[in-house]
């Protein structure tokens, strides 16, 4: 493993602000794991690894592995509870600014499994439609 690949989960899992006990969490290793990994002491990570960490930071194992250097995640901070308080921005991914309100969609969005984010899409797909005929 080339010393890109910690340094890109280091640098993805501190722009999903998580800590590194909440990878661990969500990758299903340690928190002194996850440190190892960032900081290169272990070598040679699994196909499996590489895509739980990708899923949890919110990138590809392209790029974590640094095949591709278009990351997918966004840097975006916010407090639960802020759906219809529409009022201030955050900043997405260093150039578009998000209300509270799209951030903490995209925090919803972001904490479901795969099969709930489709279902998530398309039932904001399905409103945008039907708002679009009135």
């Amino acid at each position: 493993m080339s010393s890109i690949v910690g340094t890109r989960i280091r640098e993805c899992r501190r722009d999903c602000g998580l800590t590194l006990e909440e990878l661990s969490k969500k990758v299903g290793v340690t928190a002194a794991t996850i440190n190892k990994y960032e900081t290169n002491v272990v070598s040679n990570l699994k196909k499996d690894v590489i895509e739980k960490l990708a899923e949890a930071l919110l990138t590809t194992p392209a790029y974590l592995m640094g095949w591709d250097n278009t990351t997918y995640y966004a840097n975006t901070h916010t407090n639960n509870g802020v759906i219809a308080q529409n009022t201030n921005t955050v900043n997405f991914n260093g150039s578009e600014n998000l209300s509270k309100e799209e951030a903490e969609l995209l925090r919803i969005y972001r904490n479901l499994d795969v099969k709930k984010r489709i279902e998530l899409v398309s039932t904001a797909l399905r409103l945008e439609t039907e708002n679009a005929a009135h």
